[in-house]
């Protein structure tokens, strides 16, 4: 395309010669040579003369490939390949429809490409800086191991039941389990058949959430001697998000179990311990401030003792066990950052039995109190969970009875030394009170913790390790009790549906004074999933 620009020197000089027509051939020929240098020379002056700054020049002229190349560079025509022989110029590309450019393009078997940004020669240095400052300049940080940010969906997850907006994850679980007991007199060994239904309930709503977790066991003896121990849970959670960054949490719960053997509190002599019932109900508000994370909870809980059988059929009644209890917990965070926030908390409760002096002639109501100082730790799948350390005070409204106090040493870490493999460690600080005469309970230690690693991907090993440590109080008959466990397993899943299980485990329970008992269990099964 010639530049319409330099055009008007060239029509005046051919003005000029039209006027002289008498001079000889001589003055023609240098008048058009001398018409022709100035035309060339303002045609060059026009493209080569620039100021100091990048970019600007004195003429806002540009030819037809760097028109068109820095049109398609910020993607607002498609790319036209460089005039060539019998090719349209930019006059006729501007005044023909895109059809005919599209049609040109097909004869000419080039691609048209609407938004291509890539280095073209007869693009300016101007324009392709400004192109590269249109570019996005704070881009995403790559993983260490160069692995998707942002992981598709596990395709072995079970998509459960749609419920409306809710989603049930149904869950059943058969083994045979054959278990063998043994203290310093005795030896008994069972076979039995252990059936658990689990499940969760979980919304998909925009806002709230709702999420039902629950689960029952129920145990068959198929041969050989021993308790059957059946036992259930289930916990609802439903969180409200309210106005002004308000969180509020409600939540109610039941679960079931028979009282152990070893247990302090177990009657001596009964082949049947006492079943307990215990029902929960608590409501929580959270609102962070800023760096400041603020949290209360208060919880109530009702527990119910059943009755115990002996061997020769009778029945020892224990309701004067039965409680009620309330307890008001607070705690203030402090947010170093998301991945670590330090806490303070405090508590106070109140444990009311229904009969305020029991069948030993004591009053055991009693009232409690609590602070922890901990963290929060969330470093992705590396490491998260919590840790607190702290101390409790129980005192009990019988003056004739101790008050229980010691340290607590609470919370839940897991972490993932490697892919594929997980450790979690589990902490817990309790005080159980007890039922013979002239003694006030124990503090509660407990530590339960897993090791899975994935061998295959159908394939996960699990050990297992647990301990737990009763400290009684110093006016107490019963001398300190700790027992302890160690277990291993393999889970092969079949398909996401279905896994087959088997697991062994041991533990012994010591207590100077009184005879150690010692469990082995070994069971096989399969989990069916939903």
């Amino acid at each position: 395309m010639r530049n319409r620009t330099t055009q008007r020197p060239t029509m005046k000089a051919a003005r000029r010669m039209g006027c002289g027509l008498g001079v000889s051939g001589i003055c023609l020929l240098t008048t058009i040579a001398m018409a022709q240098a100035q035309s060339a020379s303002t045609e060059q002056d026009s493209r080569t003369e620039t100021y100091g700054l990048r970019g600007t020049t004195t003429e806002t002229t540009q030819t037809a490939a760097q028109t068109q190349a820095a049109a398609t560079l910020y993607g607002a025509l498609p790319a036209i390949p460089a005039a060539s022989a019998g090719s349209p110029d930019l006059a006729d590309v501007e005044a023909g429809s895109s059809a005919t450019v599209a049609a040109e393009s097909v004869a000419t078997g080039t691609e048209i490409t609407t938004g291509s940004i890539g280095m073209d020669p007869d693009i300016s240095q101007a324009d392709q800086d400004f192109a590269d400052s249109l570019a996005r300049q704070n881009g995403r940080t790559e993983s260490l191991d160069g692995l998707d940010a942002n992981p598709a969906t596990d395709p072995d997850s079970v998509p459960g039941f749609v419920l409306g907006t809710l989603t049930l994850r149904p869950t059943l679980n058969q083994r045979v389990v054959h278990e063998s007991i043994r203290d310093l007199f005795s030896s008994t060994s069972r076979t039995y058949s252990e059936t658990t239904v689990s499940g969760t309930l979980d919304s998909n709503w925009a806002r709230h959430q709702l999420s039902i977790n629950g689960s029952g066991t129920w145990q068959e003896n198929l041969s050989g001697t021993g308790t059957e121990s059946p036992s259930a849970n289930i916990d609802t959670t439903l969180r409200l998000d309210m106005v002004n960054d308000i969180t509020a949490t409600l939540g109610a719960g039941y679960s079931y179990s028979q009282e152990s053997r070893t247990d302090p509190n177990a009657i001596s002599g009964a082949s049947t311990q006492s079943g307990i019932h215990e029902t929960r109900a608590s409501i929580g508000l959270q609102k962070s401030l800023g760096i400041l994370r603020g949290t209360t909870t208060f919880e109530l809980t009702r527990t119910l003792y059943g009755d115990a059988t002996l061997a020769n059929g009778g029945t020892v009644l224990v309701d004067d066990r039965d409680t009620l209890g309330g307890e008001f917990t607070t705690r203030l965070g402090y947010a170093i950052s998301p991945a670590l926030v330090p806490f303070l908390e405090a508590s106070v409760g109140r444990e009311n039995y229904d009969q305020k002096i029991d069948s030993t002639g004591s009053e055991r109501s009693s009232t409690s109190y609590g602070i922890r100082a901990g963290a929060e730790i969330d470093l992705g799948e590396k490491l998260n969970g919590e840790i607190a350390l702290g101390y409790l005070r129980q005192s009990l409204d019988d003056a004739n009875l101790n008050d229980i106090s010691g340290l607590t040493l609470d919370g839940e870490l897991n972490w993932s030394p490697m892919r594929g493999t997980t450790l979690n460690v589990g902490l817990a600080t309790t005080v159980e009170s007890s039922t013979s005469a002239g003694e006030a309970g124990a503090i509660v230690y407990e530590l339960d913790s897993t090791l899975t690693h994935e061998i295959h991907s159908a394939v996960v090993a699990r050990l297992g390790a647990t301990l737990e440590y009763q400290d009684f109080d110093a006016g107490s008959s019963r001398r300190n009790q700790h027992s302890y466990g160690a277990s291993t397993g393999l889970t092969w899943s079949i398909n996401r549906y279905l896994d087959l299980d088997a697991d062994a485990s041991y533990e012994r329970t010591s207590e100077s004074g009184r005879t150690d008992e010692q469990t082995t269990r070994f069971s096989l099964g399969l989990t069916l999933r939903r």
